[in-house]
């Protein structure tokens, strides 16, 4: 099984996960939805789904704790944010 690994800001709020650095790795599983997004932006993020659970850990043992994570694709793009609550992206939870 392939890994998806993201570096983002966490936040327990929309606009803290803006105006947080960059500090964390999460990781997914790749479900192989990942080649439209990557042509787009160079990244995986947009792409996962609210079925796919994210993690803290690379073996998958322990999803995120509940909040916003941002990942910065290029200075055009600095802010997609998936809210995320156990584990899982929210539908209606991506911000970009």
């Amino acid at each position: 099984m392939a890994i998806l690994n993201f570096n983002v800001a966490y936040s327990t709020t929309l606009e803290g996960s803006m105006n947080s650095p960059i500090s964390s790795t999460v990781f997914a599983e790749d479900l192989e939805n990942c080649s439209r997004c990557l042509t787009l932006v160079s990244s995986c993020w947009a792409c996962l789904t609210t079925e796919q659970q994210v993690f803290s850990d690379p073996g998958l043992t322990s999803p995120v704790a509940d909040g916003y994570y941002r990942v910065e694709y290029n200075a055009e793009d600095p802010n997609a944010i998936w809210h995320i609550v156990g584990g899982y992206p929210q539908p209606g939870g991506f911000y970009n």
